[in-house]
């Protein structure tokens, strides 16, 4: 201890005494950059936390988001006049479910952008194909059975590719005609969420909260039931 005093005294005694003047000086710069680095290290942990604390808050955000499921729609049951002339159970992207009669129908979405319709036995009895602004009910083998083309204030449905003397449901004032030609075949109503379609095979009876062109598919009678059904969930499935 007393040997590095002297030592120290004795470089001191031979710095030149503007040397010994600025020893002082480099002291404090010494110091200075010490808590320089000191302040900068605390920024970086709080910068660190800061970070954590955002990613963690991002990530419960994103799995809220993906949790909330949106609550499928009720079973319509579809009344002409007494009696249950069907119902649609479930409708959506994947899977479709509807009974007529004893007759239980499923949908399903294939992995070639079609929905295969399959009897109880789970042979296919229709497809459907889609387009933009159409889609097509066909046999298995691909044979056109009905082409619905969807436009701003209408549908028209065909048994042919051209959409030539096709079926229109067409909404106005609030309501839905169906027509051919210059041909009434029915009418939808609402009233809350009761809805009826009148048509020459009787008054068909539903609840509903949905306001579709689907329901003025009932009035066409030369669509067999089955088809009226599948259709009718196609389009609530798009909401038309």
């Amino acid at each position: 201890m007393i040997k590095s005093s002297v030592i120290y005294l004795y470089n001191y005694q031979n710095l030149t005494k503007m040397q010994q003047n600025l020893l002082p000086f480099y002291k404090k710069i010494t110091l200075a950059s010490v808590y320089i680095m000191f302040a900068l290290a605390m920024l970086s942990c709080g910068s660190k936390e800061k970070s954590k604390n955002y990613t963690t808050n991002t990530s419960t955000t994103t799995h809220n988001s993906t949790t909330t499921n949106t609550p499928p729609p009720a079973p319509i049951e579809i009344k002409l006049g007494d009696k249950t002339f069907g119902v649609l159970s479930s409708w959506n992207e994947t899977e479709t479910a509807i009974s007529l009669g004893n007759k239980a129908i499923t949908g399903r979405l294939s992995k070639n952008d079609k929905t295969k319709y399959y009897d109880p036995a789970g042979d296919v009895i229709a497809e459907i194909k889609y387009k933009e602004t159409s889609f097509k009910l066909r046999k298995p083998d691909g044979t056109l059975l009905w082409k619905v083309k969807i436009k701003d204030n209408k549908i028209k449905i065909s048994d042919n590719a051209e959409n030539e003397h096709p079926y229109e449901v067409k909404k106005k004032e609030g309501t839905y005609k169906i027509k051919r030609h210059n041909d009434e075949l029915g009418k939808v109503t609402f009233d809350g969420n009761n809805v009826k379609v009148k048509t020459s095979e009787g008054t068909f009876k539903m609840v509903s909260n949905s306001d579709s062109y689907a329901f003025g598919v009932l009035a066409i009678k030369e669509i067999p039931a089955e088809h009226r059904l599948i259709i009718m969930a196609e389009l609530l499935k798009g909401k038309k």
